[in-house]
């Protein structure tokens, strides 16, 4: 467990060391021209330092959650779609629970929620959310935001090939949620998130 935490948070300090870059590429299509695309992060993207390693000292001392509460956390619902399927376990040294709930072939909701709890779950919210705040980054294919959501910072993605949306946050000062929608649209995928109760 130690080596493997030591891995992931080297890596994550990799990360936030560059901040503040704009970087064109070109790449080669199908019939011989060139793809331009940009990806911009802002400058201040490095989340402050002394607020990230109180953060994850207070994340190593939680117990973890227990595979009923991680459960209990996975409404039956979400934005008019049953539920599914569902799932609950612990891997990597942290608890993990995700649902499905799919209105059709090609409409469906996907529900992540990690309990940041623990060595391994704290290097999980790091290199997840907070050292993506404050970020900036669009291609030719979509883009990648940092967005207010019920008060708090939110991550939002969307790849326009496979109209595809995300949201990564916070929640109950240990949980890290991640909701994808497939042809869903971007203000179902807000409320989606808004409507789930976080509570513990």
């Amino acid at each position: 467990m130690r080596p493997l935490f030591i891995m992931l948070l080297s890596s994550c300090l990799l990360l936030i060391s560059c901040k503040g870059n704009k970087k064109t590429t070109e790449s080669e299509t199908a019939d011989g021209g060139s793809n331009a695309t940009t990806s911009v992060e802002t400058t201040n993207a490095a989340p402050d330092q002394d607020a990230m390693n109180k953060k994850m000292e207070e994340l190593k001392k939680l117990s973890p959650l227990t595979i009923d509460q991680l459960k209990a956390l996975l409404p039956d619902e979400l934005n008019g779609i049953k539920r599914s399927n569902f799932s609950a376990n612990t891997a990597m040294g942290y608890a993990i629970g995700e649902a499905e709930y799919q209105k059709d072939d090609t409409t469906k909701l996907n529900l992540v929620i990690y309990d940041c709890a623990g060595d391994a779950g704290s290097v999980m919210y790091y290199s997840t959310y907070w050292t993506r705040m404050n970020m900036q980054s669009e291609t030719s294919d979509g883009y990648v935001k940092t967005i207010d959501l019920k008060g708090d910072k939110a991550v939002e993605s969307y790849t326009i090939s496979g109209n595809q949306r995300s949201l990564t946050y916070s929640g109950a000062d240990r949980l890290l949620v991640v909701i994808t929608g497939n042809n869903i649209g971007r203000d179902d995928l807000i409320s989606a998130a808004k409507s789930l109760d976080l509570k513990i």
